[in-house]
């Protein structure tokens, strides 16, 4: 007798739980909603609201960074973006010690000699 009372007394919570999962969903259906993401035209197309900023890839790690965030370089007239003042700072002794190289190069000095 108790294997009985334990099964109506799960039928009788299923019936419950899905009476009342069936007035949440009408409940839900008549509030406004936004724009249905299944509708044919934009079926798979997420509309956040906000328009795609630019990456830019850091020299030296190889990191895409938005402009906004990243660290900004001059040099000349070409803009270097880099996603840490560690990595800016790399770039700049990696580059004063290839143009340290190259000036000894034209003066015919060699690094071995």
């Amino acid at each position: 007798m108790k294997f009985l009372g334990r099964i109506f007394r799960y039928v009788v919570w299923f019936v419950v739980t899905a009476g009342i999962a069936w007035v949440m969903k009408k409940a839900f259906e008549g509030a406004p909603s936004r724009r249905s993401v299944n509708s044919a035209p934009e079926r798979g197309r997420v509309d956040t609201g906000l328009a795609p900023k630019a990456l830019f890839r850091d020299p030296v790690c190889g990191t895409y960074i938005a402009e906004d965030i990243s660290c900004l370089y001059q040099q000349g007239a070409e803009a270097l973006h880099f996603c840490s003042r560690d990595c800016l700072e790399q770039y700049r002794r990696d580059h004063r010690l290839e143009h340290h190289l190259d000036d000894r190069a034209a003066n015919g000095m060699s690094a071995g000699v």
